[in-house]
């Protein structure tokens, strides 16, 4: 018995070529198969750390712009909002404040061409782009408010108008002795009302 073991154990096992186990064709392929796997998990590694997760910015919205978005929420003026918030807070107030009472708020302004002149303050100044009444005409929202906001920012500060009983030479000039006393009340009144509620 011990000597058929040791025969056993002398003689050599030869493996037989995969080629003989298995398909030539299948093995190749399986190889093929495994290169573009290896390839595939490769690439996506490497564009995952490519990849760079662009900020994320939220834009932060002001006490300031917050009200006057709820005053003008509904209203052609609505669109002017966030040009106006940017404006000095006093500035911003008689934008809103002198519009309503012009315009209330866009709905009632000047249109030149069918179009709409975005002036909501009944302001005058010289242009190339004027109503045949002498109302001026602006190209977007935001000249519109940048010119009149410019103005009233030039009443407040060089002229010291600072109040809305003070800024009647908006509707006045600098003499109110045209316009009965019960108009000027009122539009101080009228302007004032939604100048406070923005100047607050």
């Amino acid at each position: 018995m011990k000597k058929k073991l040791k025969k056993l154990l002398k003689k050599k096992f030869v493996l037989p070529p995969p080629e003989k186990v298995f398909n030539k064709k299948a093995v190749l392929l399986f190889m093929v198969i495994l290169a573009l796997f290896y390839d595939i998990l490769i690439l996506d590694y490497t564009r995952s750390l490519s990849i760079v997760k662009p900020e994320i910015k939220t834009k932060i919205t002001t006490p300031l712009e917050k009200n006057i978005n709820v005053l003008l929420a509904g209203y052609p003026m609505e669109k002017m909002a966030p040009y106006i918030s940017a404006k000095e807070k006093r500035t911003a107030a008689f934008l809103v404040g002198i519009a309503k009472k012009e315009s209330n708020w866009g709905k009632y302004s000047p249109h030149l061409n069918g179009k709409d002149c975005f002036n909501y303050w009944g302001y005058r100044g010289q242009s190339e782009n004027m109503t045949p009444s002498g109302y001026t005409c602006f190209s977007s929202p935001h000249e519109a408010v940048n010119v009149v906001g410019k103005r009233i920012s030039n009443l407040i500060n060089e002229s010291n108008l600072s109040t809305p009983e003070e800024m009647i030479v908006w509707k006045c000039g600098w003499n109110c002795a045209g316009h009965s006393n019960e108009s000027v009340n009122k539009w101080i009144a009228d302007v004032g009302m939604y100048y406070n509620k923005v100047y607050q």
